[in-house]
């Protein structure tokens, strides 16, 4: 009879492979009793397709696998049409997906050594060495002239097409399984079974039964009585310091060649089978989109942390397959904590990790309950800016993405807002963005100042008001003028100088023979107060506030 095997959540490497764990053999396949994990050792046979089948589905459409099989759609429906409806954006389609899809992926190395486990009499590299663009024009020569001649060249080009898409739709067990393999996978480990260059195993599910489950299966029928070790998870006896973590990307490291990392040069950090296996879940339990991944660790209890994962992962790759950019995981993190309508906990029984994977370095962030109320108040200013960016020489830079980074950081935001709206009014090129913008950058900045404590005397509404003002202000003021008096205001504001701004102010009223808006006294009574006024200010003189969704050029998000 086989055996119950028991995990306990620990600290946040260790909880991503158990929410990797229970995603890929299925939460109704396990029990869960508050911190701990249960599950008969029988759900280990066959545990390598499971942990295959796993990413492949989930990341399916990301795959540059299903990019070589989702042109048989196109292709059917030209041939049901019976070419009728074959344009000559349909002609560049094709030529664009014999170049840059079919030639492309046929020909490379983690492609070509799976074609033996998947038909080893077929030679898909001569297929794509054979495949060639179709209906090149000449100068002078339109589509409709030569049409027919055309249309007999793509019917032919079909035939290749469908013996290559045949084959990889026959293949995707192993084809999807070497993308997942260098996209997702390789996140989280590296070096070992599949994964290690210079491994023997050609079949990637040996390989990984081979290095991770057999052990686990070799481990249960082992008499541990005599153990004098014990893994430094699990606290598990096991009988000897073999099996380390130096397979784990930026957290193990090799205890052979670097014993000074450990006590008195004397390793004492080994594993278990059964936790090896459960660390080599921890890409299951992550999020990437593009190299970039999330998990948080919110580990009050393991159905909670399964739950706030899966949101992140459905907002992610469910919600947004068409519209996939690096910002997706900080959108589905927002979403995922600030949506109460779908889950009764609020957040807000205890502060939360939140562990990002960015340039192939983990990254860590506290979410206090102070930071979700904020990404709860602005969750509205923040969908204003989801699409808004900047570029800085090669440097992208998205409004979203920077300000959920900086409030994570419980930083506020003005010498954003100071750069955003310096190179608007400069009218530097390469800004996806408009004032109403800035002013939503305001906006969730002030919803910050006010949950720190930092200010607490200016209101929306007054804020409304003073941008109000500044709309009237730049009608009357001479527009000559403006550019010097954006200068001049916002070098103020930078400099945090208010002697400055106020004679700025002062005398550009005195100019118009107006009187000075009262709001401007509260400009003394704090910096942040001061800088709040005088921003929200400039965005009126620089442009109304807008409600606009989209930020721009959408490369840019």
């Amino acid at each position: 009879m086989m055996r119950e095997i028991e995990c306990r959540t620990g600290d946040w490497l260790i909880n991503a492979g158990l929410t990797g764990f229970i995603n890929i053999v299925g939460k109704e396949n396990v029990r869960i009793e508050g911190q701990s994990l249960f599950f008969d050792a029988a759900l280990l046979d066959g545990f390598e397709e499971s942990y295959f089948a796993y990413f492949i589905k989930a990341y399916e459409k990301t795959l540059s696998w299903y990019k070589i099989i989702s042109y048989k759609e196109e292709m059917e429906r030209h041939r049901e049409a019976d070419f009728s409806d074959f344009d000559e954006l349909s002609l560049d389609r094709l030529n664009y997906y014999i170049a840059n899809v079919a030639k492309y992926y046929l020909k490379s190395s983690s492609y070509v050594s799976a074609y033996p486990l998947i038909d080893a009499t077929k030679d898909p590299v001569e297929w794509g060495k054979n495949l060639a663009k179709v209906g090149q024009l000449k100068k002078k020569e339109t589509f409709e002239e030569k049409r027919t001649e055309i249309i007999q060249n793509v019917k032919q080009v079909y035939i290749q097409l469908d013996e290559i898409i045949d084959f990889c739709q026959k293949g995707k067990r192993y084809l999807a399984a070497k993308n997942v393999i260098y996209t997702v996978i390789k996140n989280g480990w590296n070096g070992i079974s599949f994964l290690n260059p210079q491994t023997k195993e050609k079949d990637c599910y040996i390989d990984y039964r081979t290095n991770f489950v057999n052990p686990v299966l070799e481990h249960l029928e082992t008499d541990l009585e005599k153990a004098k070790f014990n893994c430094t998870t699990c606290n598990e006896p096991i009988k000897n310091m073999k099996l380390d973590l130096s397979f784990m990307n930026e957290t193990g490291f090799d205890t052979a060649r670097k014993t000074s990392h450990v006590w008195d040069f004397n390793n004492d950090i080994a594993v278990c089978p059964m936790c090896k296996l459960i660390y080599s879940c921890v890409p299951a339990g992550f999020t990437y989109v593009y190299g970039n991944g999330i998990f948080i660790n919110d580990s009050i209890n393991i159905d909670t942390l399964h739950a706030v994962n899966k949101k992140v992962h459905n907002e992610i790759l469910h919600h947004s397959t068409d519209n996939l950019t690096s910002t997706s995981p900080y959108r589905a993190l927002i979403e995922a904590i600030t949506n109460q309508t779908e889950d009764k906990r609020h957040y807000e029984l205890a502060d939360i990790q939140v562990v990002r994977y960015e340039n192939e370095t983990y990254r860590f962030n506290i979410l206090s309950k102070r930071a979700l109320k904020i990404f709860r108040e602005s969750k509205e200013a923040l969908k204003t800016i989801q699409k808004c960016g900047l570029k800085e020489g090669n440097l992208n830079i998205n409004f979203y993405q920077e300000t959920v980074r900086r409030l994570m950081n419980n930083e506020n935001l003005f010498t954003f807002i100071h750069k955003t709206m310096y190179l608007k009014v400069t009218n530097v090129s390469s800004t996806y963005y408009h004032m109403g913008h800035v002013g939503a950058l305001l906006s969730i900045n002030t919803n910050f100042l006010k949950e720190i404590e930092a200010m607490t005397d200016i209101s929306k509404g007054q804020i409304w008001h003073i941008n109000k003002c500044g709309t009237e202000f730049k009608k009357a003021y001479p527009e000559n003028k403006l550019s010097g008096f954006n200068y001049k205001i916002l070098n103020a504001l930078k400099t945090n100088n208010r002697d400055a701004f106020m004679d700025i102010i002062l005398n550009s009223y005195s100019y118009l023979g107006k009187a000075i808006p009262d709001f401007f006294l509260k400009a003394f009574t704090n910096d942040e107060t001061f800088k709040t006024v005088g921003y929200a200010f400039m965005v009126g003189v620089n442009g109304p506030l807008e409600n606009n969704e989209n930020g721009g050029n959408k490369d840019e998000e």
